[in-house]
């Protein structure tokens, strides 16, 4: 049995499937299974998968989303440690290595994760990393209750029973934000400084909308579980859901797309709908261009990549 179960959802990444395989074929500690869930795919990624034969164990289900992939790919999995990559991400070679050691070194802990390395879909470092100074320390509960915390999936390994505890990813909201505090409650974190993954930041249009479920589910789930202390923790998602949203609009009225601009604007607000600059940006879609470069001219200035979960 391995000791290493490494988890991989899928949803059309044929293009990007392979890179994120050879880094965990590249691995130093080689005592691992690969599970991956291909969630639906309509291109390629089958065909791409079939040629790994028996290196990998795969498993296809209709698209359900990446939580519900990550459920049944660990269910079907057999490690004592889960660890987890998303397939346009890469590990860097002593990823598992420096982990596992950190997590057999401390018993108490359930869950280590680190640093990254943000790239965009060329590869090239596109921006900086989501963990600031202020984060760049293992939570304590009352600090992952006050705000998101900058957790990305590929740069974590759990244990199994901690998982289990936790009864996996929310498959109804299409993201992983809950799921950290839920594991945190089965014990301590390890924060590695180290930047042990690439993680690829791509186009935010459609993926954002794709993704989204929505504020309710979230700070419902949230509410019920935490009450008013986790007032700091819903009011910084709504924050993170709006400046992102927004920003994933800006870029796509930038490119002459009203139509998606108008949707992630229209998104932006059904999470503060005391948002002005989204009603005034919905107004902007419909003007001429001229028109619209004339009273705002601000798309292409307004960009600023921000990070997603």
């Amino acid at each position: 049995m391995p000791l290493v179960s490494v988890i991989i959802p899928v949803y059309n990444g044929a293009a990007t499937i392979g890179r994120a395989l050879k880094s965990v074929f590249d691995q130093t500690f080689t005592d691992y299974e690969i599970v991956v869930c291909d969630d639906g795919s309509t291109d390629d990624t089958p065909a791409v998968l079939a040629g790994y034969g028996d290196r990998i164990r795969v498993l296809r289900q209709a698209n359900r989303g990446f939580p519900a992939a990550r459920n049944a790919a660990v269910a079907a999995s057999r490690g004592e440690l889960i660890a987890l990559i998303d397939h346009d991400d890469q590990w860097l070679p002593r990823k598992l290595e420096v982990q596992v050691a950190a997590l057999q070194n401390d018993r108490g802990a359930v869950l280590v994760y680190s640093d990254v390395t943000v790239v965009n879909e060329a590869g090239d470092e596109s921006r900086a990393s989501p963990v600031a100074a202020a984060t760049a320390h293992a939570p304590s509960m009352d600090e992952m209750l006050a705000r998101l915390w900058p957790i990305m999936p590929s740069t974590v390994v759990m244990r199994r029973d901690a998982f289990d505890r936790t009864g996996g990813f929310c498959e109804s909201l299409g993201q992983d934000l809950d799921f950290w505090p839920l594991i945190r409650e089965q014990g301590g974190f390890i924060y590695l400084p180290d930047r042990l993954v690439r993680f690829t930041f791509g186009q935010l249009y459609p993926k954002v909308l794709k993704r989204d479920f929505g504020p309710d589910g979230f700070v419902d789930l949230i509410r019920s579980r935490y009450g008013a202390r986790a007032d700091g923790l819903v009011a910084d998602f709504i924050r993170h859901r709006v400046r992102m949203i927004a920003n994933a609009g800006v870029i796509e009225m930038s490119r002459g797309n009203m139509e998606g601009a108008r949707q992630c604007f229209i998104r932006v607000l059904k999470y503060d709908p005391r948002h002005v600059k989204s009603y005034l940006r919905i107004a902007r879609t419909y003007l001429p261009a001229p028109i619209r470069r004339a009273l705002g001219g601000k798309a292409s200035r307004e960009h600023r990549i921000v990070g997603e979960e």
